[in-house]
Formats: structure tokens, sequence, C-alpha cells
């Protein structure tokens, strides 16, 4: 009995041997997965266990199906229910490791392509890696949101390397539109994100559903929270709901991203710090390519280019001492950059190209530099609304805008060495507005250089330079407006006022009219110098009119009546003026001229007729006595 027992035993022991030596040899992975339960992994679920389970799983949408994911521990919960704890060893886990752990029918990987149909809470300590041989992760979802298998980093670490995250349709297995059961990946305080040349589209849940579904929360398709971090490094964010939002995140990197397609605001900024931006992209998404609200911190909002988007490329909403600089905006739906209820805001180095408006201050703004903009087409250039207060605008340039260059409806705005060019009107001051202040303004070609409407105050333009406008250079119904120097040249009239102005200092060359007034007020001209063609100065009917050290030249140099004071000189125009409007003239008489030659070539030539003979004793006759043709002849005299 005892050899036989011995035998046994030495024949288990072989055999144990046996199969250690076979799998270190390498059975299949599949051949290991499924062990004896250990005692552990048998025995009931704790009490404090089941509790921990419940409270993942009622903080975390209640899903159908959870996984989570502990340091040395797998949870499955279904239904809110405790299922299962698998011990596991330490470290990260990936797809492969995890499918280890759950049903069939929660995790499944095919070809590269694996599908979960469980969301996942990463707890701390805990990550969890996607990368090859998954090149796809589908998150399946459906009609409510407990249908979503969505992932929650908890204050765990999720990796993506080379690979792409959507959605999956649980019923039709085809990628699923915006909606409420749509699954997401939430960055929980805590946790970090990290993704290097991957791609995730088509999660979250639409912005409207919020708005639809009052116990429906609104999920961006990555949504990084108070406390995360993270990067994305050559990553697109493709038809998410909201497509990306950091919310009080701290050190997160965004290079080379591109965010397109979202149904509502493709990038959101809030409140995050520490933030660095190069090279990205914000395209095609339904409401801002880049929105910027809540708290406001020290990150600069730059390295963005937005186009095609359905609001405005770039929107603050009360922000303080935001700075946003090296930005490009083209073709968005509303325009540029949108600022609003926000303070010591600095706009730097802006380039939009064909916006309806390259920027719309409104909404309460105080303290707004904008400097060194580059605005090309487009409607407007920069449009500043009556409840904006002391915004500079500096060292920028507007062309080609079809309405206005800018449009000034606000208080005490300063704009500085600004270029206008080919807009049809460079300047409009608005009814409403109070305290403008032009200082080296150019404006060149358009209709009309400076606008300035009735109703407006405190209008000072000093050193304005307008050069070709086809129209007038400035018009103005702003009482009390000063013109302090400047050159106008050429157009049709150099300037018009239609209520009490000053003008000093001011040279007006080439334009047809120099100064027109039909003011009820005083306007008073000093020292300025007019080379008009038409008309120097026309006062119209009734309009006080004061000219004082003053040149005006011009065919007519006065019309209407006017008070000298000092010494004026009031003639024609100088020679070097005449000559510039008698050159076109001469000019045209030898196209002309050479018009009339070549007529003459093509039919028949420019020879003379031959005159008729004359009779015999015509021609004998004395010029003295040949009768004049039309005069009577002698006969008839006689007669």
């Amino acid at each position: 009995m005892r050899i036989d027992a011995r035998s046994r035993r030495w024949s288990r022991l072989l055999a144990g041997t046996a199969c250690a030596a076979a799998m270190t040899l390498g059975l299949p992975a599949a051949a290991l997965a499924a062990p004896a339960p250990t005692p552990a992994a048998s025995a009931a679920p704790s009490a404090d266990a089941t509790q921990r389970a419940r409270t993942a799983w009622e903080t975390h949408g209640h899903p159908a199906a959870l996984v989570v994911v502990r340091p040395t521990s797998v949870d499955l919960v279904d239904r809110g229910r405790l299922t299962r704890r698998v011990p596991r060893a330490g470290g990260a886990v990936t797809l492969a490791g995890l499918d280890r752990y759950l049903p069939r029918d929660w995790l499944s990987i095919t070809d590269g392509t694996a599908r979960l149909s469980a969301a996942v809470v990463l707890t701390p300590g805990t990550a969890l890696s996607v990368a090859a041989p998954v090149t796809t992760l589908q998150l399946a979802g459906g009609a409510t949101p407990s249908d979503a298998a969505s992932i929650y980093t908890g204050g765990g670490a999720l990796t993506l390397r080379g690979v792409g995250v959507t959605s999956v349709d649980r019923a039709s297995g085809q990628v699923m539109g915006a909606g409420p059961g749509r699954p997401f990946v939430l960055v929980s305080p805590g946790g970090r994100f990290t993704a290097t040349d991957a791609t995730i589209s088509d999660l979250g849940t639409a912005p409207r559903d919020a708005r639809a579904q009052a116990d429906a929360e609104d999920h961006p398709g990555l949504d990084l929270h108070t406390g995360s971090t993270g990067s994305l490094v050559r990553t697109s964010v493709l038809r998410n709901g909201t497509g990306l939002k950091l919310d009080g995140t701290q050190g997160v990197r965004l290079e080379d991203v591109t965010v397109s397609g979202a149904a509502g605001t493709g990038l959101v900024l809030r409140g995050d710090r520490g933030t660095t931006m190069s090279r990205v992209r914000a395209e095609h998404n339904g409401a801002y390519g880049v929105q910027v609200v809540g708290p406001s911190t020290d990150r600069a909002v730059t390295g963005i280019s937005t186009t095609g988007n359905g609001g405005y490329g770039i929107g603050l909403e009360k922000q303080t001492g935001t700075r946003v600089t090296g930005v490009t905006t083209s073709g968005d739906e509303s325009g540029g950059v949108e600022l609003s209820q926000s303070t010591d805001v600095t706009v730097s180095e802006l380039t939009t190209i064909d916006e309806p408006v390259g920027v719309f201050t409104h909404v309460n703004n105080t303290n707004v530099v904008l400097d060194r903009l580059a605005v090309t087409g487009g409607r407007r250039g920069v449009v500043v609304e009556k409840t904006t207060r002391n915004l500079t605008l500096q060292a920028s340039t507007v062309r080609g805008a079809t309405v206005a260059g800018i449009a000034d409806d606000g208080k005490d705005i300063v704009l500085r060495d600004v270029t206008v060019s080919d807009s049809r009107t460079g300047l409009r001051v608005e009814r409403g507005a109070d305290g403008l202040t032009a200082t080296a303004m150019a404006v060149s070609g358009g209709q009309d250089g400076v606008v300035a409407a009735a109703g407006t105050g405190r209008v000072v333009l000093q050193d304005l330079r307008a050069d070709g406008v086809s129209g007038t250079a400035i018009r103005s119904a702003s009482p009390d407006a000063r013109i302090l120097g400047g050159t106008i040249t050429g157009g049709s009239t150099g300037i018009e006022v239609a209520a009490p102005t000053s003008i000093s200092g001011t040279a007006i060359r080439l334009t047809d009219h120099g100064i027109r007034a039909q003011s009820p007020g005083l306007v008073h001209a000093d020292a300025v110098d007019v080379d008009a063609v038409s008309v120097g100065i026309d006062t119209g009917e009734a309009s006080p009119f004061l000219l004082t050290r003053s040149h005006v030249h011009a065919l007519e140099a006065v019309r209407g009546t006017l008070t000298a004071e000092g010494t004026n000189d009031l003639s024609l125009p100088p020679l070097n003026l005449l000559g510039a409007i008698g050159i076109p003239l001469v000019l045209l008489a030898v196209t002309l001229q050479a018009v009339a030659a070549l007529h003459g070539r093509r039919f028949g030539g420019d020879a003379r007729r031959t005159p008729p003979a004359l009779p015999a004793a015509a021609a004998q006759a004395s010029p003295a006595t040949a009768p004049v043709r039309g005069a009577p002849d002698a006969s008839a005299s006689a007669a």
C-alpha cells in the first residue's frame, strides 16, 4: 500500500513537471487563459468590495456592464451588482490582458479590432494601454446612457498609440451618430491621457441632447477634467459631440492636433492651466472652432488655425487677462475672433481671411488690445460694439472689406498706425460712439475713407493719410470733430462736414472738391493747404465757415460765403495742377486724332476731294472783280 501511494505521488509529480515544461515551450495562450479558479477568486465578494463596486457603478452613469480595474484585481459589475472579482498582477493592463478576465460579450478581439461592450473605470495606480496589435477600438453604445461603453480613467492612465477609437451601435454594428447613448472618454481628476498617432472619432453626446433631456448629461467625445493631465500628439479628433474639452486640466500638451466635424464646438478650454498648443487645427465644427470659457488662467491661446466652423473660429467669454496670439482663421460662418464680457484681453498676430468679421467685440468688453492684426477679405475687418470700452487697435492692416474696414460704436477707442486698403469704407464711426482717436491711420482705395455719423462724439482724426479713395476721404456729421494734420490725395471730395468741425494743418491734393461744409454750426479751417480741381471750399447755403492762415487753389477757390481772417491765399490752381488737368486732355486729343486717321485709312484713306473746275470766263476774271462766295453780285447791288 505504501509503495502504491508513493508511486501515485511520483506519477502526479511527473505529470505536473511535464505540464510545466509544456507551458514553458509555448502552449497557446488560450490553453492558459482559464486555470481552475483559486479559492480567493471563487470566494464570495466581501461586503466592502460590493459597496465599492456599487458606488463606482452609480457614479459612472449606471452602465449595463462595468469593469473596474484595480491595482491587484478586476471587478465585473453587472447592472450595479458585483458578480466577480478576479485577482491580477500589478502593472499596466492591455486589451489582450483584459480579455482574459472578461466574458466574450463584454470584450472581443478579432484581426486587430477590439470591441468593448462594457464601461471601464481605472482606479489610482492603474494604467490601460491600447496599441498594436490592436489598431481599432470600438466602444459599443445604444439608445440610452446606460448602453454606452465609455472609458473613465479615474486616477489611472490611458495610453493610445497608433490606434483609432470610435463608437459602434450594439444593434446595427455601424458607427453611431451623436446621441445620449454614444460612448465617450473621460479623464477624471488625477488621471492621465496620452494619445500619439491616434484618431478619436464619433464619440460623445450631442450638445443639443442636454437641452432636450433634463436628465441627460452632455459629454464631449474626449473630456479631461480638473486636475488631469496628458498630451495629444499627431492626433485627430473627428465628428464628436463636442470634440475635445480641457476643463481645469494641468499641463496638457496639444501638438499637431486636428479637431474636426464636431456637432458642437471643436475645442473647449475651460480654466485649464499650463496648456501648450502648436499646430492645432479646428475645422468644420458645428459651433465654435475653439471656445475659451470659465475661470481665467495665464494660459495663452496660440498656435491655432480655424476654418469653416459654424460659429466663430475662436470665441472668448468672461475672460480676464487672456492672450490670443499667433492664430489664423478663415472662412468661418460667423467670423474670426469673438470677444464678449472680457477684460484686459490682448489679441496679437492674428490673421483672418474671408471672415464675415475679422474681430467682433461686444457685451461689455473693457481694456482690449488688438495688435498686429492682418485682416483680408470678408465684410468687416474689426467691429467694436457699443458696450466695449477702452479698446486699442494698433499696427494692423485691413484689406478688401466689402462693407467697412473698421466699424466703431464703442467708447474711448484708440486706433494707432492702422492701414485700411481697398475697402468700401475705411473707418465707420457709428451712431452712439463716444471718444474715438485715430492717429497715423492710412486709407487707400475704396469708396470712402472715414465716415462719422451724427450722434457720435469726441472724434479726433490725427495725421490721417487718404490716397485714391473714389468718393470722400472724410465725411463727418459728428459735432465738434477735430481733424488734425494729415494728407488727402485724389478722389471726389477731400473733407465734407455737416456739423461744427475744426480742421487744422491738413493738406488736400488733386481732389475735385477740397472742403464742403453744410453745417449749422461753425466750421473752422486753419492752416489748410487745398489744391483742388473744381472748387476749393464750398460753404453751401448759410453754413458759417472761418478760414485762417490757409492756401486754397482751384478753378473756383471759394463757392459760397466764408469769413477769412489773417493771411490767406485764394487763387487759381498752381501750374503743376493745371498741367495735371491739361495733360489728360492733350492725350485724349491725340488719341482721337489717331482714331480718325485709322478710320480714314480703313475706308479709303484721307485723300481730299479735287474741287470742281471753274468756267473759263471765271478762270480769266480778275481776282479783284471775282464775286465773293455767298455775297450779292454787282448787278444785284445796283438793282
